[in-house]
């Protein structure tokens, strides 16, 4: 069959792409592994480069987009340098050309720059071509006009920019987008564009880095390359097949004692287990242990429905009065569909964004434009709006119960009666919707988050990817008491974790419901 894709990997983009590693590999390493030596480009390094510069639409570059993210200590800050001066003075120059390497901090900023620097003053053929100014981190080209710019997260976004290329250094550890939306932003009308991403990747499913890993390995996008150097999410610390994965330079300028030095650390000590992970092994996991890996809870994300009439379970988390608020749905039988509903007062959406998720962050209000966030008027939570919505629920759904966390739950029992809804303690006779309070000490949470854990091993949970309830149970971490109770630890949490305690909470009740009633097996009773 004949490929009709206009991208194609031309001759002339095979001319580039080997022009570029060549430049390359005529440099001097000026510092480090192989100082004073020429620039020996790895195998993994001359693909991505291959990848970036040989596809072609035509006689333009295709590729805009370039993600490289694998583990610390891989040689990206060389690779940065030496692609910077590629674009600067080498093949891929272009007449008045802006080239900015990007970090988090002076301090990385600094780094990238002065490796660069080095490189130009241990070539006498480079340092006539550049003039460097080190008080501001910048090389200007002479015979193109083109200038080259190390610029941070601190300041970059006060400046304005026309970029040709850019490279971020390190993209995960950015607090917020601002620096990477206004570059990401300023290319106009520039004929080539290319931004390159090298960094380990985030333990954030939310970050702006992992967005763009996910969409680059999705390979929907011909103009976005992503290479990613990962350990399996599962896999064993000490199996030395998986730091190959995600240390492409292992043994080679990625030192492989010290590598193998953190690792039995880890092993010794559990809570530099998650560090470790994420920074030596590449995987998406947060700084502490999480209550469910990545890897677990993504296997059980899929289209969920509920269907009217349909038996199943409500839990809710009411938080405080301006925070996040979160009601669960999910069926009776197996598997159990959730279906998750969020809460957060208007008037805390940006305050609140910065709080959780840095300066400049905007994400309540993304997710609320996205449909997954209800917005509640004011400064604060209005029970009445939770209570007309569970009223409504009981009306499309059989619900079987509602368990919920004592905290506030005093308003919403208010609301209930005023808008008429009938509604009775668990243990009690009554009517209508039947309340279950639920403890959230290891008494309670403690069989909940067997509950939890086991349908998510078994993959009998199935829940929508909501990018609200995938960031909440990212951030859930359990704490155990000295008889192997386990309950959700909110002061170690890195974020909000309602949406969890609501899951928890409902695949509790749910059951609870089943072993104590338990249908009577007859023919056993018979014998």
């Amino acid at each position: 069959m004949q490929d009709s894709s206009p991208v194609k990997r031309t001759p002339e983009g095979r001319r580039r792409a080997k022009a570029v590693i060549a430049f390359i590999e005529r440099l001097t390493i000026p510092s480090g592994t192989g100082q004073g030596k020429p620039f020996k480009l790895e195998p993994f390094q001359k693909a991505f480069i291959r990848d970036i510069y040989e596809p072609h639409i035509g006689m333009r570059r295709a590729v805009r987009r370039a993600i490289l993210s694998m583990a610390r200590k891989n040689g990206k800050t060389a690779l940065i340098a030496a692609i910077v001066l590629a674009h600067l003075v080498g093949p891929e120059a272009c007449v008045h050309g802006e080239i900015y390497s990007a970090a988090n901090d002076r301090d990385q900023a600094a780094i990238v720059f002065k490796f660069a620097r080095q490189i130009v003053e241990m070539e006498p053929e480079l340092a006539a071509e550049i003039e460097v100014i080190a008080s501001t981190k910048t090389m200007l080209a002479r015979r193109t006009g083109s200038v080259y710019r190390a610029i941070s997260a601190e300041a970059g976004t006060k400046h304005g920019y026309l970029p040709s290329v850019v490279i971020y250094d390190e993209l995960a550890q950015a607090k917020n987008r601002d620096l990477y939306d206004v570059l990401d932003t300023s290319f106009g009308a520039r004929k080539e564009p290319l931004f390159i991403a090298i960094s380990t990747q985030s333990n954030d499913p939310e970050h702006i880095l992992s967005k763009l890993i996910d969409d680059g390995i999705s390979g929907v996008d011909p103009s976005i390359v992503c290479h990613l150097f990962a350990a399996d999410d599962d896999c064993e610390l000490d199996d030395e097949s998986q730091w190959h994965k995600a240390n492409p330079a292992l043994a080679k300028f990625r030192d492989y004692e010290d590598l193998a030095s953190a690792i039995r650390k880890a092993m010794r000590l559990p809570a530099e287990e998650p560090k470790v992970r994420n920074l030596f092994l590449n995987q998406r996991v947060a700084p502490v242990s999480s209550l469910i890996t990545r890897q677990e809870w993504m296997a059980c994300a899929t289209e969920v429905s509920l269907d009217e009439r349909e038996e199943v379970y409500l839990a809710l988390d009411l938080s405080s009065v301006v925070d996040l608020t979160a009601l669960l749905v999910g069926s009776v039988n197996d598997p159990c569909r959730v279906v998750p509903y969020f809460w957060k007062p208007r008037e805390h959406l940006t305050e609140h964004a910065h709080r959780d998720f840095g300066s400049g962050s905007h994400r309540y209000q993304e997710w609320a434009e996205a449909g997954h966030l209800r917005i509640s008027p004011g400064r604060s939570i209005d029970p009445e709006a939770i209570a007309l919505f569970i009223a409504e629920l009981t009306q499309r759904y059989r619900v079987k119960g509602l368990a919920y966390d004592r905290w506030r739950i005093n308003d919403l029992l208010r609301e209930f009666d005023r808008i008429g809804l009938q509604a009775y303690q668990d243990g009690e006779k009554g009517d209508g919707l039947r309340l279950v309070p639920w403890g959230q000490g290891f008494k309670d949470m403690g069989p909940a988050i067997d509950a939890l854990e086991l349908a998510v091993i078994e993959r009998t949970l199935k829940h929508p990817n909501n990018p609200i309830l995938n960031w909440n149970m990212a951030n859930a971490v359990a704490t155990m008491d000295p008889a192997g109770n386990r309950k959700l630890d909110k002061d170690k949490a890195r974020f909000r974790i309602d949406g969890a305690v609501a899951l928890s909470m409902l695949l509790g009740l749910r059951s609870r419901d089943r072993n104590t009633f338990k249908p009577i097996d007859i023919e056993a009773l018979i014998g």
